[in-house]
């Protein structure tokens, strides 16, 4: 009883299969479509695209420039083209991640969205010079991330930000990884979305985790916020005269 309510602590040292280099393409491919489905369904594209909606507004005449770290099967980019599509918007996204495997899926499955270029780029260094995008955002890869290689990711991508950053994560509870377990299992067969779900929500940040990280980056307006099925955000304006 008393361990139920305590803190539960992060997963230390565990590893992802996705993060493994003798995966097969398939079930890399079906991996990242069961991202994309829970991504979808459970809130992550809804945070993202709700924070451009309050960042960009409703019309610019200039292109969104946005940049995408570790983008997986680059379902976020591809939701935030079609978002900005029916707004009339123009934006243009550059979409990173290391592996090879995921990067061929991700330029399949993006070869109707011009808008956005792929190139392989291993974070949390990232090779862009100051302030060369509008907006940096990240999805489900901060738990990846031991918390010293979190609070240089932040720094780097507040560096290449000119107006905003967005960290989109898993909430680590209890709760959340009893019913990402049970909720992969359901929703398909593929033994890395059963393996890693579980194990994501475990190597999760809090958002007062998130908020101290932020602080040790350089980082004076940032806004953790908690979000519906177990997402956690980390928000930040930048001046056009911060450096952090």
């Amino acid at each position: 009883m008393v361990t139920a309510i305590l803190p539960l602590p992060r997963l230390q040292g565990a590893a992802e299969l996705l993060d493994r280099r003798d995966n097969s393409d398939e079930e890399i491919r079906e991996n990242l479509r069961d991202l994309e489905r829970l991504n979808r369904y459970f809130g992550g594209v809804r945070t993202v695209l709700s924070y451009l909606g309050r960042m960009a507004g409703e019309s610019s005449q200039h292109p969104i420039t946005i940049l995408d770290i570790a983008t997986g099967g680059a379902d976020i980019p591809r939701a935030i083209c079609r978002w900005a599509r029916t707004r009339k918007l123009t934006v243009a996204i550059e979409a990173v991640d290391r592996g090879d495997q995921v990067l061929a899926a991700a330029t399949e499955w993006s070869v109707d969205f011009p808008e956005i270029r792929l190139r392989r780029v291993q974070a949390p260094l990232l090779p862009y010079p100051d302030r060369s995008f509008d907006y940096v955002i990240s999805s489900l890869f901060f738990h990846h991330l031991n918390e010293t290689e979190g609070i240089l990711l932040l720094r780097e991508m507040a560096r290449v930000a000119r107006r905003g950053l967005l960290v989109n994560d898993l909430l680590r509870s209890r709760l959340a990884c009893l019913l990402t377990a049970m909720t992969t299992r359901l929703l398909s067969g593929n033994r890395l979305t059963h393996h890693d779900g579980p194990i994501s929500v475990l190597r999760g940040f809090r958002p007062q985790e998130l908020h101290r990280m932020a602080v040790k980056a350089g980082l004076a307006d940032v806004l953790p916020s908690r979000h519906l099925w177990f997402r956690i955000a980390l928000t930040a304006t930048l001046s056009p005269f911060e450096s952090p």
